[in-house]
């Protein structure tokens, strides 16, 4: 790619565990916005306080406007209820589903259901652009 041809935008919605991952979320986001990287995050995890089905509804819709759902993997992320909700939810949005490794967790800790560990990378800059781009 030459510097006068446009850049393709990738568009990633965040999952992660919002009872307790608000802070790793927040930090993630923050150094991703320093990378550079052509990517614009169109969603993320957020409280609903809609009935299952609804959620469900609203939470696929929101994520149709992505490519990749970007789940951050924490060493409690495959017992947090709307992180689960969600990468089902991605799956249902035919999104690419990809995680990122952080906040103490590795190669060892269990995933999230639908969350495959050849789409799992650790926290690094160049492995976690090779997935989502």
């Amino acid at each position: 790619m030459t510097d006068s041809a446009p850049a393709t935008v990738r568009r990633l919605h965040l999952i992660f565990d919002l009872e307790r991952g608000r802070l790793v979320a927040r930090d993630f986001l923050r150094e991703l916005s320093e990378q550079n990287w052509p990517v614009q995050v169109t969603g993320a995890s957020k409280r609903q306080d809609l009935d299952a089905a609804h959620r469900e509804l609203v939470m696929v819709e929101t994520m149709r406007r992505a490519q990749v759902a970007l789940v951050l993997v924490t060493p409690m992320a495959s017992t947090s209820r709307n992180v689960v909700e969600e990468v089902r939810y991605a799956k249902h949005a035919n999104l690419h589903v990809a995680g990122l490794l952080i906040a103490g967790s590795t190669a060892h800790t269990q995933l999230p259901q639908g969350l495959h560990k050849s789409a799992v990378v650790g926290w690094d800059w160049g492995a976690l652009k090779k997935l989502v781009m």
